[in-house]
This record gives C-alpha cells, sequence and structure tokens, in this order.
C-alpha cells in the first residue's frame, strides 16, 4: 500500500530529513499499522541486514516511530504524522540554532577582520504626503507593536485615529517618545492626553526626527522633516532593504526609550 502514496509526499519526507529506506519503513508502517521487524523488511523492501539499524534512527534519533517492547517479537508503531512533523520540526529548530552558532561565532570574527563594505539599497521617500502615508502603511500593517518617535505635532496629529484603530484590533504594545520641548505646548500636551488612553509616553531631550518601529523591528520608517533643515528641504523619508534595518532601529528605539522620561499628565 506504501506504493500509493504520491510520489510527492516521499518527495517531501526527503526534503525534511528521512532517507528513502526510512521513508519506505515509515509509510509501510502508516498503511498497514504495527509490524515487527522481519515482516517491516518483507513489506518495505528494506533489507533484513539493515532493518534494525534503520529502526534505531527512525526510534531513537527522529523519533517517528514507537517500539513495543512487551511484545516477543518487539513491534514497532509509526507515530501519527502531525506529531512526528511536530519533533522534526523542532528537531530542525535546535540543530539549525546550535549550527548557525558556531558559524557565527566562527566565521564573524574572520569576515570582519577584511573590513569587506555591504552595498544595500537606501530608499528615500520624498515629500509629505508620501511619508505620512508610508507611516499610515505600517500602522495598519502591525499586529503585535508599534513604537514611534515624533517630534511633529502635525505628525502626532495625523495618526491618531489609525493608532487608535491598531489598538481596538488589538495591538497593545504601542509606545511613543516625544521631545522635551513637546511639553511646553499646550496643544501638543492636550494631545498626548489623547495618546495615553493608547500608549506608554515617555519624553527626553534632542530628538532627531520622527521614525515607525512596528512588530519587534520586522519593519521601520525614519522620517527627516523640513524644520530639520531651516526650511531647505521638505519631508523625507528613509528606509533600506537591509535585514538589519528594522532590528537596529528597535535597538536603538530601546536605547532611547529606556533612558527617557515618564510624562506626566495632570
Amino acid at each position: 500500500m506504501s506504493n500509493e502514496i504520491p510520489e510527492n509526499v516521499k518527495d517531501s519526507l526527503r526534503s525534511i530529513g528521512l532517507t528513502d529506506y526510512e521513508i519506505s519503513i515509515y509509510l509501510t508502517l502508516i498503511s498497514k499499522g504495527p509490524m515487527d521487524a522481519r515482516e517491516l523488511s518483507e513489506a518495505s523492501g528494506v533489507p533484513y541486514s539493515r532493518i534494525y539499524n534503520i529502526l534505531t534512527q527512525l526510534e531513537k534519533d527522529k523519533m517517528w516511530v514507537v517500539k513495543e517492547e512487551e511484545s516477543r517479537p518487539s513491534r514497532y508503531f509509526a507515530k501519527s504524522p502531525d506529531e512526528a512533523l511536530v519533533i522534526a520540526k523542532k528537531q530542525y529548530s535546535d540543530n539549525f540554532n546550535d549550527h548557525s552558532n558556531r558559524i557565527i561565532h566562527t566565521l564573524t570574527p574572520i569576515y570582519q577582520s577584511h573590513d569587506t563594505p555591504i552595498k544595500i539599497s537606501l530608499y528615500v521617500h520624498r515629500g509629505r504626503d508620501v511619508c505620512i502615508n508610508r507611516v499610515l502603511s505600517l500602522i495598519n500593517l502591525a499586529t503585535t507593536s508599534i513604537y514611534f518617535t515624533l517630534t511633529e505635532f502635525e505628525l502626532l496629529d495625523l495618526f491618531f485615529d489609525d493608532i487608535k484603530k491598531a489598538r481596538a484590533r488589538g495591538v497593545t504594545d504601542i509606545k511613543l517618545l516625544v521631545e522635551a520641548k513637546a511639553l511646553e505646548e499646550k496643544a501638543f500636551k492636550s494631545l498626548l492626553k489623547k495618546y495615553n488612553s493608547l500608549c506608554e509616553i515617555r519624553w527626553r531631550d534632542q530628538i532627531f526626527g520622527s521614525s515607525i518601529i512596528i512588530d519587534e523591528g520586522e519593519d521601520a520608517f525614519i522620517i527627516l522633516s523640513e524644520s530639520l533643515f531651516k526650511e531647505k528641504m521638505s519631508y523625507f523619508g528613509i528606509v533600506t532593504d537591509h535585514v538589519a534595518f528594522g532590528p537596529s532601529s528597535l535597538y536603538y528605539f530601546d536605547y532611547l526609550y529606556k533612558s527617557a522620561k515618564e510624562v506626566k499628565l495632570d
């Protein structure tokens, strides 16, 4: 009956690490039920001289089959596909982490010793509306968190409704960092009182521009406004395609936020 299994399923089993003999044994047990080693060898086509080694691999290492010790001779059972795949996925993840840590710790110092420049694409979004729409799109894409730094009252006002909607759909981890001078402006402070019901707010001196980071660094966008350049240019936003842009933006935000002071709105 194992011959009735589609070939693409066998290909999938190979792609997650099973050998052809292991696949034959597992599919035979899936199709025909529990068997002892000799029955399994005959039904699967795996040579009897190899059957115990392969069964040991499937039982002890990969944990796709279970050995029934009480029976004589011992019989083997296939684990359900969903259980076997959960185990395989965890083993892959654990092995990947071990190997990746070893690779990073060994090869990174060698790579860095050459001071090799990395080419990345830097995308600049010019214009007020373009930058605003980019931020709004990220707010609407967020599923777990929104961290944003805002130095412009206009932007803070524009984003309020979408932040409120994000909160309503379950994005509860929302943090806002503002500049100290914002607390000196009546309108700005009044707006912050509205935000206070939606997110944590802190302040600090000298914030360079505005930014938004969503979902623990999954995506990020930085806005530099015209006020930073004494009206010599309009708003423009910056983003890159480098994989570290979001995580590094998150790291910097965390640094600023942890050293900032809590906003007290009386």
